[in-house]
């Protein structure tokens, strides 16, 4: 009792001499080639830092709740664990051999233990902070949720985008962009690793602008108009949608402004990339989740909506080769919190998936189009391996050398290992082992996993903590019309010729993605992103509202396939799950009544 009556009655000294401490294993770092522990102290931020923390423990401390206890602990835990393993991949085993010392084991704890306590009490004063939030009057909103708004909005977003494609003109392509336009132009066979529809769509508009000016260039430049049109039409009713759900103006406010200056937003929507059509299929495939979770009688009663989801959903399908696992994974839970409507779920979700296989399979192979390689989804076990050739081979059996051989080629794994994209090694990967014995690859892993635990963690961690560790530089999107060097492509002759020049509009971007710009950059990291949307998974846990839960899975299932994907961190891929933020804040923290949306 004497312990717990001194505690009780020297919290303030406590709180003071753990925000000491928690600085301290901030600033810890360690070198890894000889486990040295160091410390630089001589900041006077660390003051001010101290006495943050010490005002956050003390507002933390107000609050008792244990249901609140329990998810700011279990968030916090996750937050930590993805802290951790981002600190001690970027700087230390990124590009070296995997070293365990007691030095980095405690280096580690330390680490662990400081970034919890942080999290945690920040995340209960968070919690608390959206629980608590009221409006005191009705905030005029000037985005109203009528047609004159939408159009409007829409025509906005088109203008405040077209200096980018000004500056950019005719668009941003990529090798994926000249690949596609070969197969549509019938220079080589089809090929669905880039989605079938894609291809014939793009390249239909391409060559429509080649025949009118004899310019394969125009042909660019209309696809990418059409896309911006597409992208502005689809992010207004985003903004639309909002205020038919009553969130707070301020919220739809931000959520404009993101979209209209945001550079990664105007600069993707002059992206000649499958990616992009997607991500707004998966927009609107996301809304008619949540209207399935939040006004259920109203939107399954109506036939329109029925049908207009079947067509989205089969979009989804056939704009991305992922997009098949995100409608298959997202089914069972729409299922189960909607088991009343399982047959307009089965016929709207059910129905597409069967024509996708029908089409991909029977049709496909009536075509000749030649399906996509299993490669691209076994970037994770082509890493292991390749990590473990070029630091583990000495110490690898000739059988293993061998089993390995199978599947990659070990030369170009020893010399092209790159731990953040598996593309130089993948490329050589053998389906036609893989196609003959899928097991086989499965008990390789496994026997490489527990030969060499830390290269396994290691591979794992780096080819995809760029999804969820915030603190590294967001791979930058590309700006440029690919050149291609090879021969057959120079018929095209796609080249960037700008209208207009603004490198402002470089500078900024560059300052974004190179992480120069504190907080703002954060934005256009994947991992800050995706700690804010399990900030709001965690939260609705907290509040009990499991039936928005379910708006939270289609962008989940996204998040899980990039993890198996070739590069760590590819900002194209993962998205819809920036898009989507606004929606998910808005829905998450809304206290109005709910509105019906026709």
């Amino acid at each position: 009792m004497q312990v717990k009556d001194l505690l009780k009655n020297n919290k303030k000294i406590i709180w003071a001499i753990i925000s000491i401490l928690l600085v301290i294993g901030l600033n810890m770092s360690i070198y890894v080639v000889n486990s040295t522990i160091t410390f630089d102290g001589n900041y006077i931020i660390y003051i001010f830092l101290s006495v943050f923390f010490y005002i956050v423990f003390k507002e933390a401390n107000k609050y008792k709740e244990k249901r609140l206890k329990i998810c700011s602990s279990m968030l916090s835990l996750i937050f930590a664990i993805f802290q951790v393993l981002g600190l001690v991949t970027k700087n230390n085993w990124i590009t070296s051999e995997v070293i365990v010392t007691k030095e980095i084991v405690f280096f580690v704890i330390v680490k662990f233990i400081t970034y919890f306590i942080i999290f945690y009490n920040i995340i209960k004063i968070l919690f608390n902070i959206f629980d608590k939030r009221e409006e005191k009057k009705e905030r005029k909103d000037i985005l109203k949720p009528n047609l004159k708004v939408f159009i409007t909005v829409a025509l906005l977003l088109f203008i405040f985008w077209l200096p980018y494609f000004l500056n950019y003109y005719p668009g941003i392509t990529s090798y994926d962009t000249h690949y596609q336009l070969m197969q549509g132009l019938g220079k080589i066979p089809y090929n669905n690793h880039h989605p079938v529809l894609h291809t014939f769509i793009m390249t239909t508009i391409v060559k429509i602008g080649n025949a009118i000016t004899g310019n394969y260039n125009f042909g660019i430049a209309i696809y990418s108009l059409l896309q911006m049109v597409f992208c502005a039409i689809t992010l207004s009713f985003v903004i639309y949608y909002m205020g038919k759900k009553n969130i707070n103006p301020i919220i739809k406010i931000f959520t404009f402004l993101a979209f209209a200056f945001i550079p990664f937003v105007p600069q993707l929507s002059i992206a000649v990339w499958k990616d992009i059509p997607f991500a707004m299929f998966m927009i609107w495939f996301l809304i008619g989740i949540i209207e399935m979770a939040e006004n259920k009688e109203q939107f399954f009663s109506k036939k329109r909506n029925v049908i207009f989801f079947i067509l989205i959903t089969i979009c989804v399908l056939f704009f991305r080769n992922n997009g098949v696992y995100i409608v298959i994974l997202t089914l069972p839970f729409v299922l189960f919190f909607r088991r009343q409507y399982w047959k307009q779920i089965l016929l709207m979700m059910g129905l597409p998936i069967v024509f996708y296989y029908i089409i991909t399979g029977p049709v496909f192979n009536m075509l000749n189009i030649a399906k996509s390689s299993p490669r691209e989804m076994l970037s994770i076990p082509i890493q292991q391996m390749a990590r473990v050739v070029k630091y583990k081979e000495d110490e690898l059996s000739k059988e293993e050398k061998d089993l390995i051989g199978q599947y990659i080629d070990i030369d170009v794994a020893k010399e092209s290992y790159s731990p953040t994209i598996s593309d130089p090694v993948k490329n050589t990967f053998n389906d036609g082992t893989f196609n003959q014995d899928k097991l086989n690859l499965i008990k390789l892993y496994i026997k490489l996993a527990i030969k060499y635990p830390g290269e396994t963690l290691e591979a794992l961690v780096g080819n995809t903590y760029g999804y969820y560790y915030p603190e590294i530089e967001t791979y930058p999107i590309a700006t440029s019309v690919y050149k291609s060097p090879f021969e057959q492509e120079q018929f095209m002759d796609l080249k960037q010729e700008p209208i207009i020049e603004i490198p402002m509009i470089d500078d900024m971007i560059n300052a974004i993605y190179e992480k120069q710009i504190p907080i703002v950059s954060l934005i256009a990291n994947i991992g800050f992103v995706f700690w804010c949307m399990l900030f709001l998974v965690f939260y609705n846990i907290y509040k009990k509202k499991y039936d928005k839960l379910i708006m939270f899975i289609p962008v989940v299932i996204l998040y899980l396939t990039c993890l198996a994907s070739p590069v760590s961190g590819e900002f194209r891929y993962i998205y819809p799950m920036f898009l989507s933020m606004p929606l998910f804040i808005g829905i998450s923290t809304n206290i109005h009544a709910k509105k019906r949306v026709n």
